[in-house]
């Protein structure tokens, strides 16, 4: 019983893990947006005590998107719909085509924001931060959309370039504790 649960979960080309690693990591990236994001979104977006810019909004809404699709693209894989997954990713290309300036535009408007509306010293030198992690997207989502007809370096890339996104969630679940 247990070798042949070893074997389901082994890493071959029709084990456990190959099948539903996208999709379980698409899974766990929600959950990290979720855990991250829930500490701050009520006191920051929510009932702030000074408003924060409008594009705030139209940026969590947009990423957001991101972790939906990419749950979506990953099921769709998973249930073997690779023509709707195909079809469907140019919608994803679009996405990720407004969140790079989105991502750099809302950096800067909120580093601004806490700096002359909150009054907090020293915010600009973060900006290395978001940054970084856009450029990250930017170009594992320039290669995957390369290598779209590769599958291999393709659903690595998408993975790669979520996983950037979540640098933020992951830092807003540290502060919490």
């Amino acid at each position: 019983w247990v070798g042949h649960l070893l074997q389901l979960a082994d890493s071959g080309r029709n084990g456990l893990v190959d099948r539903y690693f996208y999709f379980a990591m698409s899974l766990v990236a929600a959950v990290i947006v979720v855990a991250g994001f829930s500490q701050t979104v009520g006191e920051k977006l929510l009932h702030p005590a000074v408003a924060p810019p409008a594009i705030l909004w139209f940026h969590g809404a947009i990423f957001s998107s991101w972790i939906l699709f990419f749950i979506f693209q990953s099921a769709l894989v998973r249930t073997r719909n690779v023509k709707w997954h195909r079809s469907i990713g140019w919608f994803g290309a679009g996405l990720a085509a407004v969140m790079i300036p989105l991502g750099f535009a809302t950096g800067i408007l909120m580093v601004h924001f806490e700096t002359y509306q909150l009054h907090e010293r020293g915010r600009y030198a973060f900006l290395a931060i978001p940054f970084f992690d856009i450029g990250v997207f930017a170009v594992c989502i320039a290669l995957a959309i390369w290598w779209r007809k590769k599958p291999e370096p393709h659903r690595r890339l998408i993975f790669f370039s979520t996983c950037a996104l979540l640098l933020a969630a992951f830092a807003r679940i540290a502060h919490a504790f």
